[in-house]
């Protein structure tokens, strides 16, 4: 699964900031998109930020790559919903 241009990852949508949920949320679909199930052992106790991206990206399981990648764009749509108002 390949995302076209547009919808590869973003850190902020015009003056829009995504909270740290919605991140992590596009962070993990997007790894399951592109990467499949998270296999890697979990980051160590001085890598808090690896943890919380390992366990979201974990806690999808075994959703598909196109199930990812579809979750991806409803959750851009979100996003876009709430710029535009």
């Amino acid at each position: 699964a390949t995302f076209p241009a547009p919808l590869r990852p973003c850190r902020v949508v015009g003056s829009y900031r995504p909270s740290y949920e919605e991140m992590l949320r596009f962070y993990s679909y997007y790894k399951q998109a592109t990467a499949g199930r998270c296999q890697g052992p979990r980051p160590g106790f001085w890598d808090p930020i690896g943890r919380y991206k390992w366990d979201a990206w974990y806690s999808l399981g075994g959703m598909s790559k196109e199930e990812a990648m579809a979750a991806y764009v409803a959750e851009m749509k979100k996003v876009a919903q709430k710029v535009t108002g």
